[in-house]
Parts: C-alpha cells; sequence; structure tokens
C-alpha cells in the first residue's frame, strides 16, 4: 500500500508540473492600432463629382482601393491635380503619411495609378486609385425623327415638330407641317429637321450633383435655321423653338428636367424656359396621346388657353393657345460632337 501510495503521489506531482509549463503559441505580438493606421477618410482630386470611395483589402492588409468619379472635359488627365487627403487624426504625432499630398498630381492616364499610405510604425498600404468619368444621361448628340403628318398622314409633308394647343375641351395635336400651306420658302419648320444638337457636361456642383453644360444647335447640311413666321406675318419663335439657335447653355437638376440659358449668361442665373425629355412610346401630352418613336425635348407654355372662336380656325392651336411644343429626336451618341468646341468660338 506503501508503495502504491507513492505512485501516485508521483503521478500528481509530474501532471502539475506539466500544466504549469507554458506552451508555445503561433502569435504575433500586440500592436498599438494607433501606430498601424493607413486608411484615409477623405480623397479629392480636380474635378471630382462626390466623395471617394475607400476600402481595404481584408484578405490583404497592405493593399487598398480608392474610387472617384471625375468630370474630364478640360482635364490633363496625365496631371489630375489632388486636392486633399485626409486622415482622422491629421494633428496627431500617429497620424500616417501618403506619397500624395494637396498639390501634387497623378497620371491617370491609363485609367489608374497608385500611391502609398505610411503608418507611424513604418507598415505600408498601397492604394489602387482609379476614376471612372462622370457623365450626365443629356450628354451626347442629337438628330430629329420626321414623322408622318399626325392629322393628314397621307399627305402632310414628314416633320420632327409637333405642337399641341386649343382651348379647353379643344385640344388638338398635329406636326407643324399637317397644314404646310401656312408655311412659306424662308420660314419653313422643316429647315431644322437636318440639324445635329450637341450637349456637352461642362461641371457640376460636388455637394448637390447638379450638373451644367454647354449647347450646339448646328445649323445642319442645309445651313438652315428654322424661322417660325406662321403664314410669314405670326412671329411664333418665342413659343416654337426648344432649343436656341448656334450655342447655349443648360444645366439640370433632376433627371429629365433640364433649363436653358442663353450663351451669355455665364452663370447660370436666368434660365430661358424649362425642358422635358420624354422616352420612346406612347406619351399624354395635354390629355390628348401621342407616340414618340425614340425620345422627344417638350417644352410647357402657360395659359390662360382661352382664346375661342367658334369658325374652328388653324390659329387655335398655332398661334392660340399654344400648350407644348415638342421636337421628336433620336440619341445618336453619348458623346458631343467631336467638334463641339468649336461652334463655342
Amino acid at each position: 500500500m506503501r508503495y502504491k501510495h507513492f505512485s501516485i503521489l508521483g503521478l500528481a506531482i509530474i501532471c502539475l508540473c506539466i500544466s504549469c509549463t507554458e506552451e508555445p503559441r503561433n502569435t504575433e505580438p500586440l500592436v498599438d492600432p494607433w501606430l498601424r493606421e493607413r486608411t484615409p477618410v477623405n480623397i479629392r482630386l480636380e474635378g471630382q463629382i462626390g466623395a471617394a470611395s475607400i476600402s481595404d483589402d481584408w484578405k490583404d492588409d497592405s493593399v487598398g482601393s480608392v474610387a472617384v468619379s471625375l468630370i474630364t472635359t478640360g482635364l490633363d488627365i496625365t496631371k489630375v491635380k489632388v486636392v486633399a487627403v485626409d486622415f482622422k487624426y491629421p494633428n496627431s504625432e500617429f497620424c500616417p503619411k501618403a506619397s500624395i499630398a494637396p498639390g501634387s498630381t497623378v497620371d491617370l492616364s491609363s485609367g489608374k495609378t497608385n500611391f502609398t499610405v505610411t503608418a507611424y510604425n513604418g507598415e505600408t498600404r498601397t492604394y489602387t486609385l482609379a476614376y471612372e468619368r462622370f457623365k450626365d444621361p443629356i450628354e451626347g448628340s442629337y438628330s430629329f425623327t420626321p414623322i408622318a403628318g399626325l392629322l393628314d398622314p397621307k399627305n402632310a409633308p414628314k416633320s420632327g415638330f409637333v405642337i399641341v394647343g386649343g382651348w379647353d375641351g379643344e385640344v388638338v395635336r398635329s406636326t407643324l407641317m399637317d397644314k404646310w400651306w401656312h408655311w412659306d420658302t424662308g420660314y419653313m419648320p422643316t429647315d431644322e429637321d437636318d440639324n445635329i444638337l450637341s450637349f456637352r457636361l461642362e461641371t457640376a456642383d460636388a455637394t448637390t450633383g447638379e450638373t451644367y453644360g454647354t449647347l450646339v444647335n448646328t445649323p445642319g447640311p442645309d445651313g438652315k435655321y428654322a424661322n417660325y413666321l406662321y403664314e410669314g406675318k405670326t412671329d411664333m419663335n418665342g413659343k416654337y423653338r426648344i432649343i436656341p439657335e448656334g450655342k447655349s447653355r443648360w444645366h439640370k437638376d433632376n433627371e429629365n428636367y433640364f433649363f436653358l440659358h442663353a450663351w451669355e449668361d455665364i452663370n447660370y442665373e436666368t434660365p430661358l424656359y424649362t425642358v422635358h425629355l420624354v422616352g420612346a412610346g406612347e406619351q399624354s401630352v395635354a390629355g390628348v396621346s401621342m407616340t414618340v418613336p425614340s425620345m422627344a425635348f417638350v417644352r410647357a407654355h402657360q395659359g390662360p388657353f382661352n382664346v375661342i372662336d367658334w369658325n374652328y380656325p388653324d390659329t387655335r392651336w398655332f398661334t392660340d393657345n399654344v400648350r407644348y411644343t415638342v421636337w421628336l429626336v433620336q440619341k445618336d451618341s453619348d458623346s458631343p460632337l467631336d467638334n463641339h468646341s468649336s461652334y463655342l468660338n
């Protein structure tokens, strides 16, 4: 029995010794996270719209990515100026250092570039900085899509201009050429049907997202603009015209409406009028249905629509009670004309 007690006691001592022996662990030494900080909270470049998207790679702590949206009009993409590189606590002695800084430039001609952020303890993270071109949906070039007459589809010459008018209960919609005899040489609405419209984005409000640009209405191959004189004497240019002749300006604050400005209104302070862009298909304008082949620029006019003549002259919607003027167009390119700038000189 004595030997048995000694054996149990020895075994207990051995187990106790084993349990007190520290096992090796495969762990990295703890480092104060302040010393390892390498994440910018803000990156801003020249021409940037909106905030940069900044992310780290959770699989690899040494790399990250930054994505920005830029307006490239007038921008030298090989020398894009850095406006800001901000960190959470810029005045801390532990604030990391970036290889780019406000006032420096980056070359984005390949679509992206790299920069490095170095933590206080010397660890680095390489960020890939990439950009996409900021676009407004309206930017691009457009041509007219003339259609057959709406009142006289068999005989009326094709026209890209639709007008809706009339007093309450007597609303009419037609093309301007449905009553082609009201127009004469030098005053033909179709003079503008071969024109090309070019919208170019120039700038945007980085906070609100409102966009601003220039617009060119080229005279087309025939070199003409329409002069809307009804029967050669009643000037309807003020209501019929949707896109000004030559050069003008535009700005947008939502998806489908935009404001037109005279070229001289360089600060976009005084809109001439508002235009609504509608898509293809059946559209209801002033309570009447109209088929839009591709898309249309629509300008609404203020009433009252109370010029009533029970003799039903064509003037009841051509000159009086004009409710909407519509230019039927199609988008030929998401880019403005290559020679857009030449029309602005």
